[in-house]
């Protein structure tokens, strides 16, 4: 029997904190919400990036240049282009990004070097004139052009990783909120006191809903937007779980993805096993991706 199938008159019947939350269910808290699920599918997503592009980003270049440099001549030794083009759009397919092998001498030795741009092919043997930092030939590239196929734009790709983690630890979060208030919270029944439309987007109606609940001798007021119009229309009242030392820290349950579900007796129950395999199945694809792609970074 599943919170949402409780009884009203049951709700409020909880067992002694703090109360046994079993692990199928704080696993499912943890990461069933559609705020942490959001976060891992674009965690999922940044695999791309992090496979296909940052390996071979020039990010060495925003500090490895900035000092003094020295110059001097090299010899082209071998172009290749390269599957990338820069510049492209819907009519024009953009220039193809080179990559130059070049050759010079320093006082010890014949070095050579690659660089990447999207240039017109130089010509085998013809002469280049190459840059390096100070004493460290070993990073030298052809003046204009990257060491490596991307230049250090491509760094952005990190953004759509970074905007996962932020999304799944706000998550986390509220998740471990839920947690505790599940382990060592009370209930009470709240009534809606008003429910106003805000918006209507993709097909959905958005509202503003406002609702009290007594808690320690207190009226304790909340509001929180919702597309769950029906809900706020029970007369029964909202199922409410609230800190007894701080009533204000509270949550509704009918608003919860994946609401802890109590017996007759006030026990958290399990979650169901379908609920658990479809919470943990984007956490297995990400955590696994990532756990390839860090094997592959050490090996490569």
């Amino acid at each position: 029997m599943s919170a949402l199938d409780t009884p009203r008159r049951l709700w409020p019947k909880l067992a002694p904190a703090p109360r046994e939350v079993p692990l199928s269910y704080r696993l499912g808290a943890l990461f069933g919400a559609p705020l942490m699920q959001g976060g891992l599918l674009l965690l999922a997503f940044s695999l791309i990036p992090l496979w296909c592009v940052l390996p071979y980003t020039d990010a060495a270049a925003l500090w490895r240049y900035g000092g003094e440099l020295e110059v001097c001549d090299a010899r082209i030794a071998r172009v290749e282009q390269t599957s990338v083009s820069e510049g492209g759009g819907e009519r024009h397919p953009g220039v193809p990004v080179q990559r130059i092998e070049f050759e010079f001498d320093t006082a010890l030795a014949r070095l050579t070097g690659t660089s990447y741009g999207a240039v017109e092919p130089p010509q085998v043997g013809a002469t280049v004139e190459i840059e390096f930092p100070r004493e460290q030939p070993q990073f030298a590239r052809i003046r204009g052009l990257r060491s490596d196929l991307f230049g250090p734009a491509a760094l952005l790709a990190l953004l759509l990783p970074l905007t996962g983690i932020v999304l799944a630890a706000v998550a986390l979060v509220q998740a471990l909120r839920v947690l505790a208030l599940a382990s060592r919270g009370r209930s009470a029944l709240a009534q809606s006191r008003e429910l106003k439309f805000l918006r209507r987007r993709k097909r959905r109606d958005y509202y503003r809903a406002t609702y009290s609940f007594s808690a320690e001798g207190a009226e304790i007021r909340g509001s929180c937007e919702t597309t769950n119009k029906s809900i706020y229309d029970d007369p029964a009242g909202l199922r409410v779980l609230f800190d007894p030392h701080a009533p204000a820290r509270h949550q509704l349950v009918d608003e919860l993805a994946v609401p802890p579900c109590f017996d007759a007796l006030g026990r958290l129950q399990p979650l169901a096993t379908h609920k658990l395999a479809l919470a943990l199945s984007l956490p297995t694809l990400a955590l696994g991706g990532y756990a390839a792609w860090a094997v592959w970074w050490l090996v490569r």
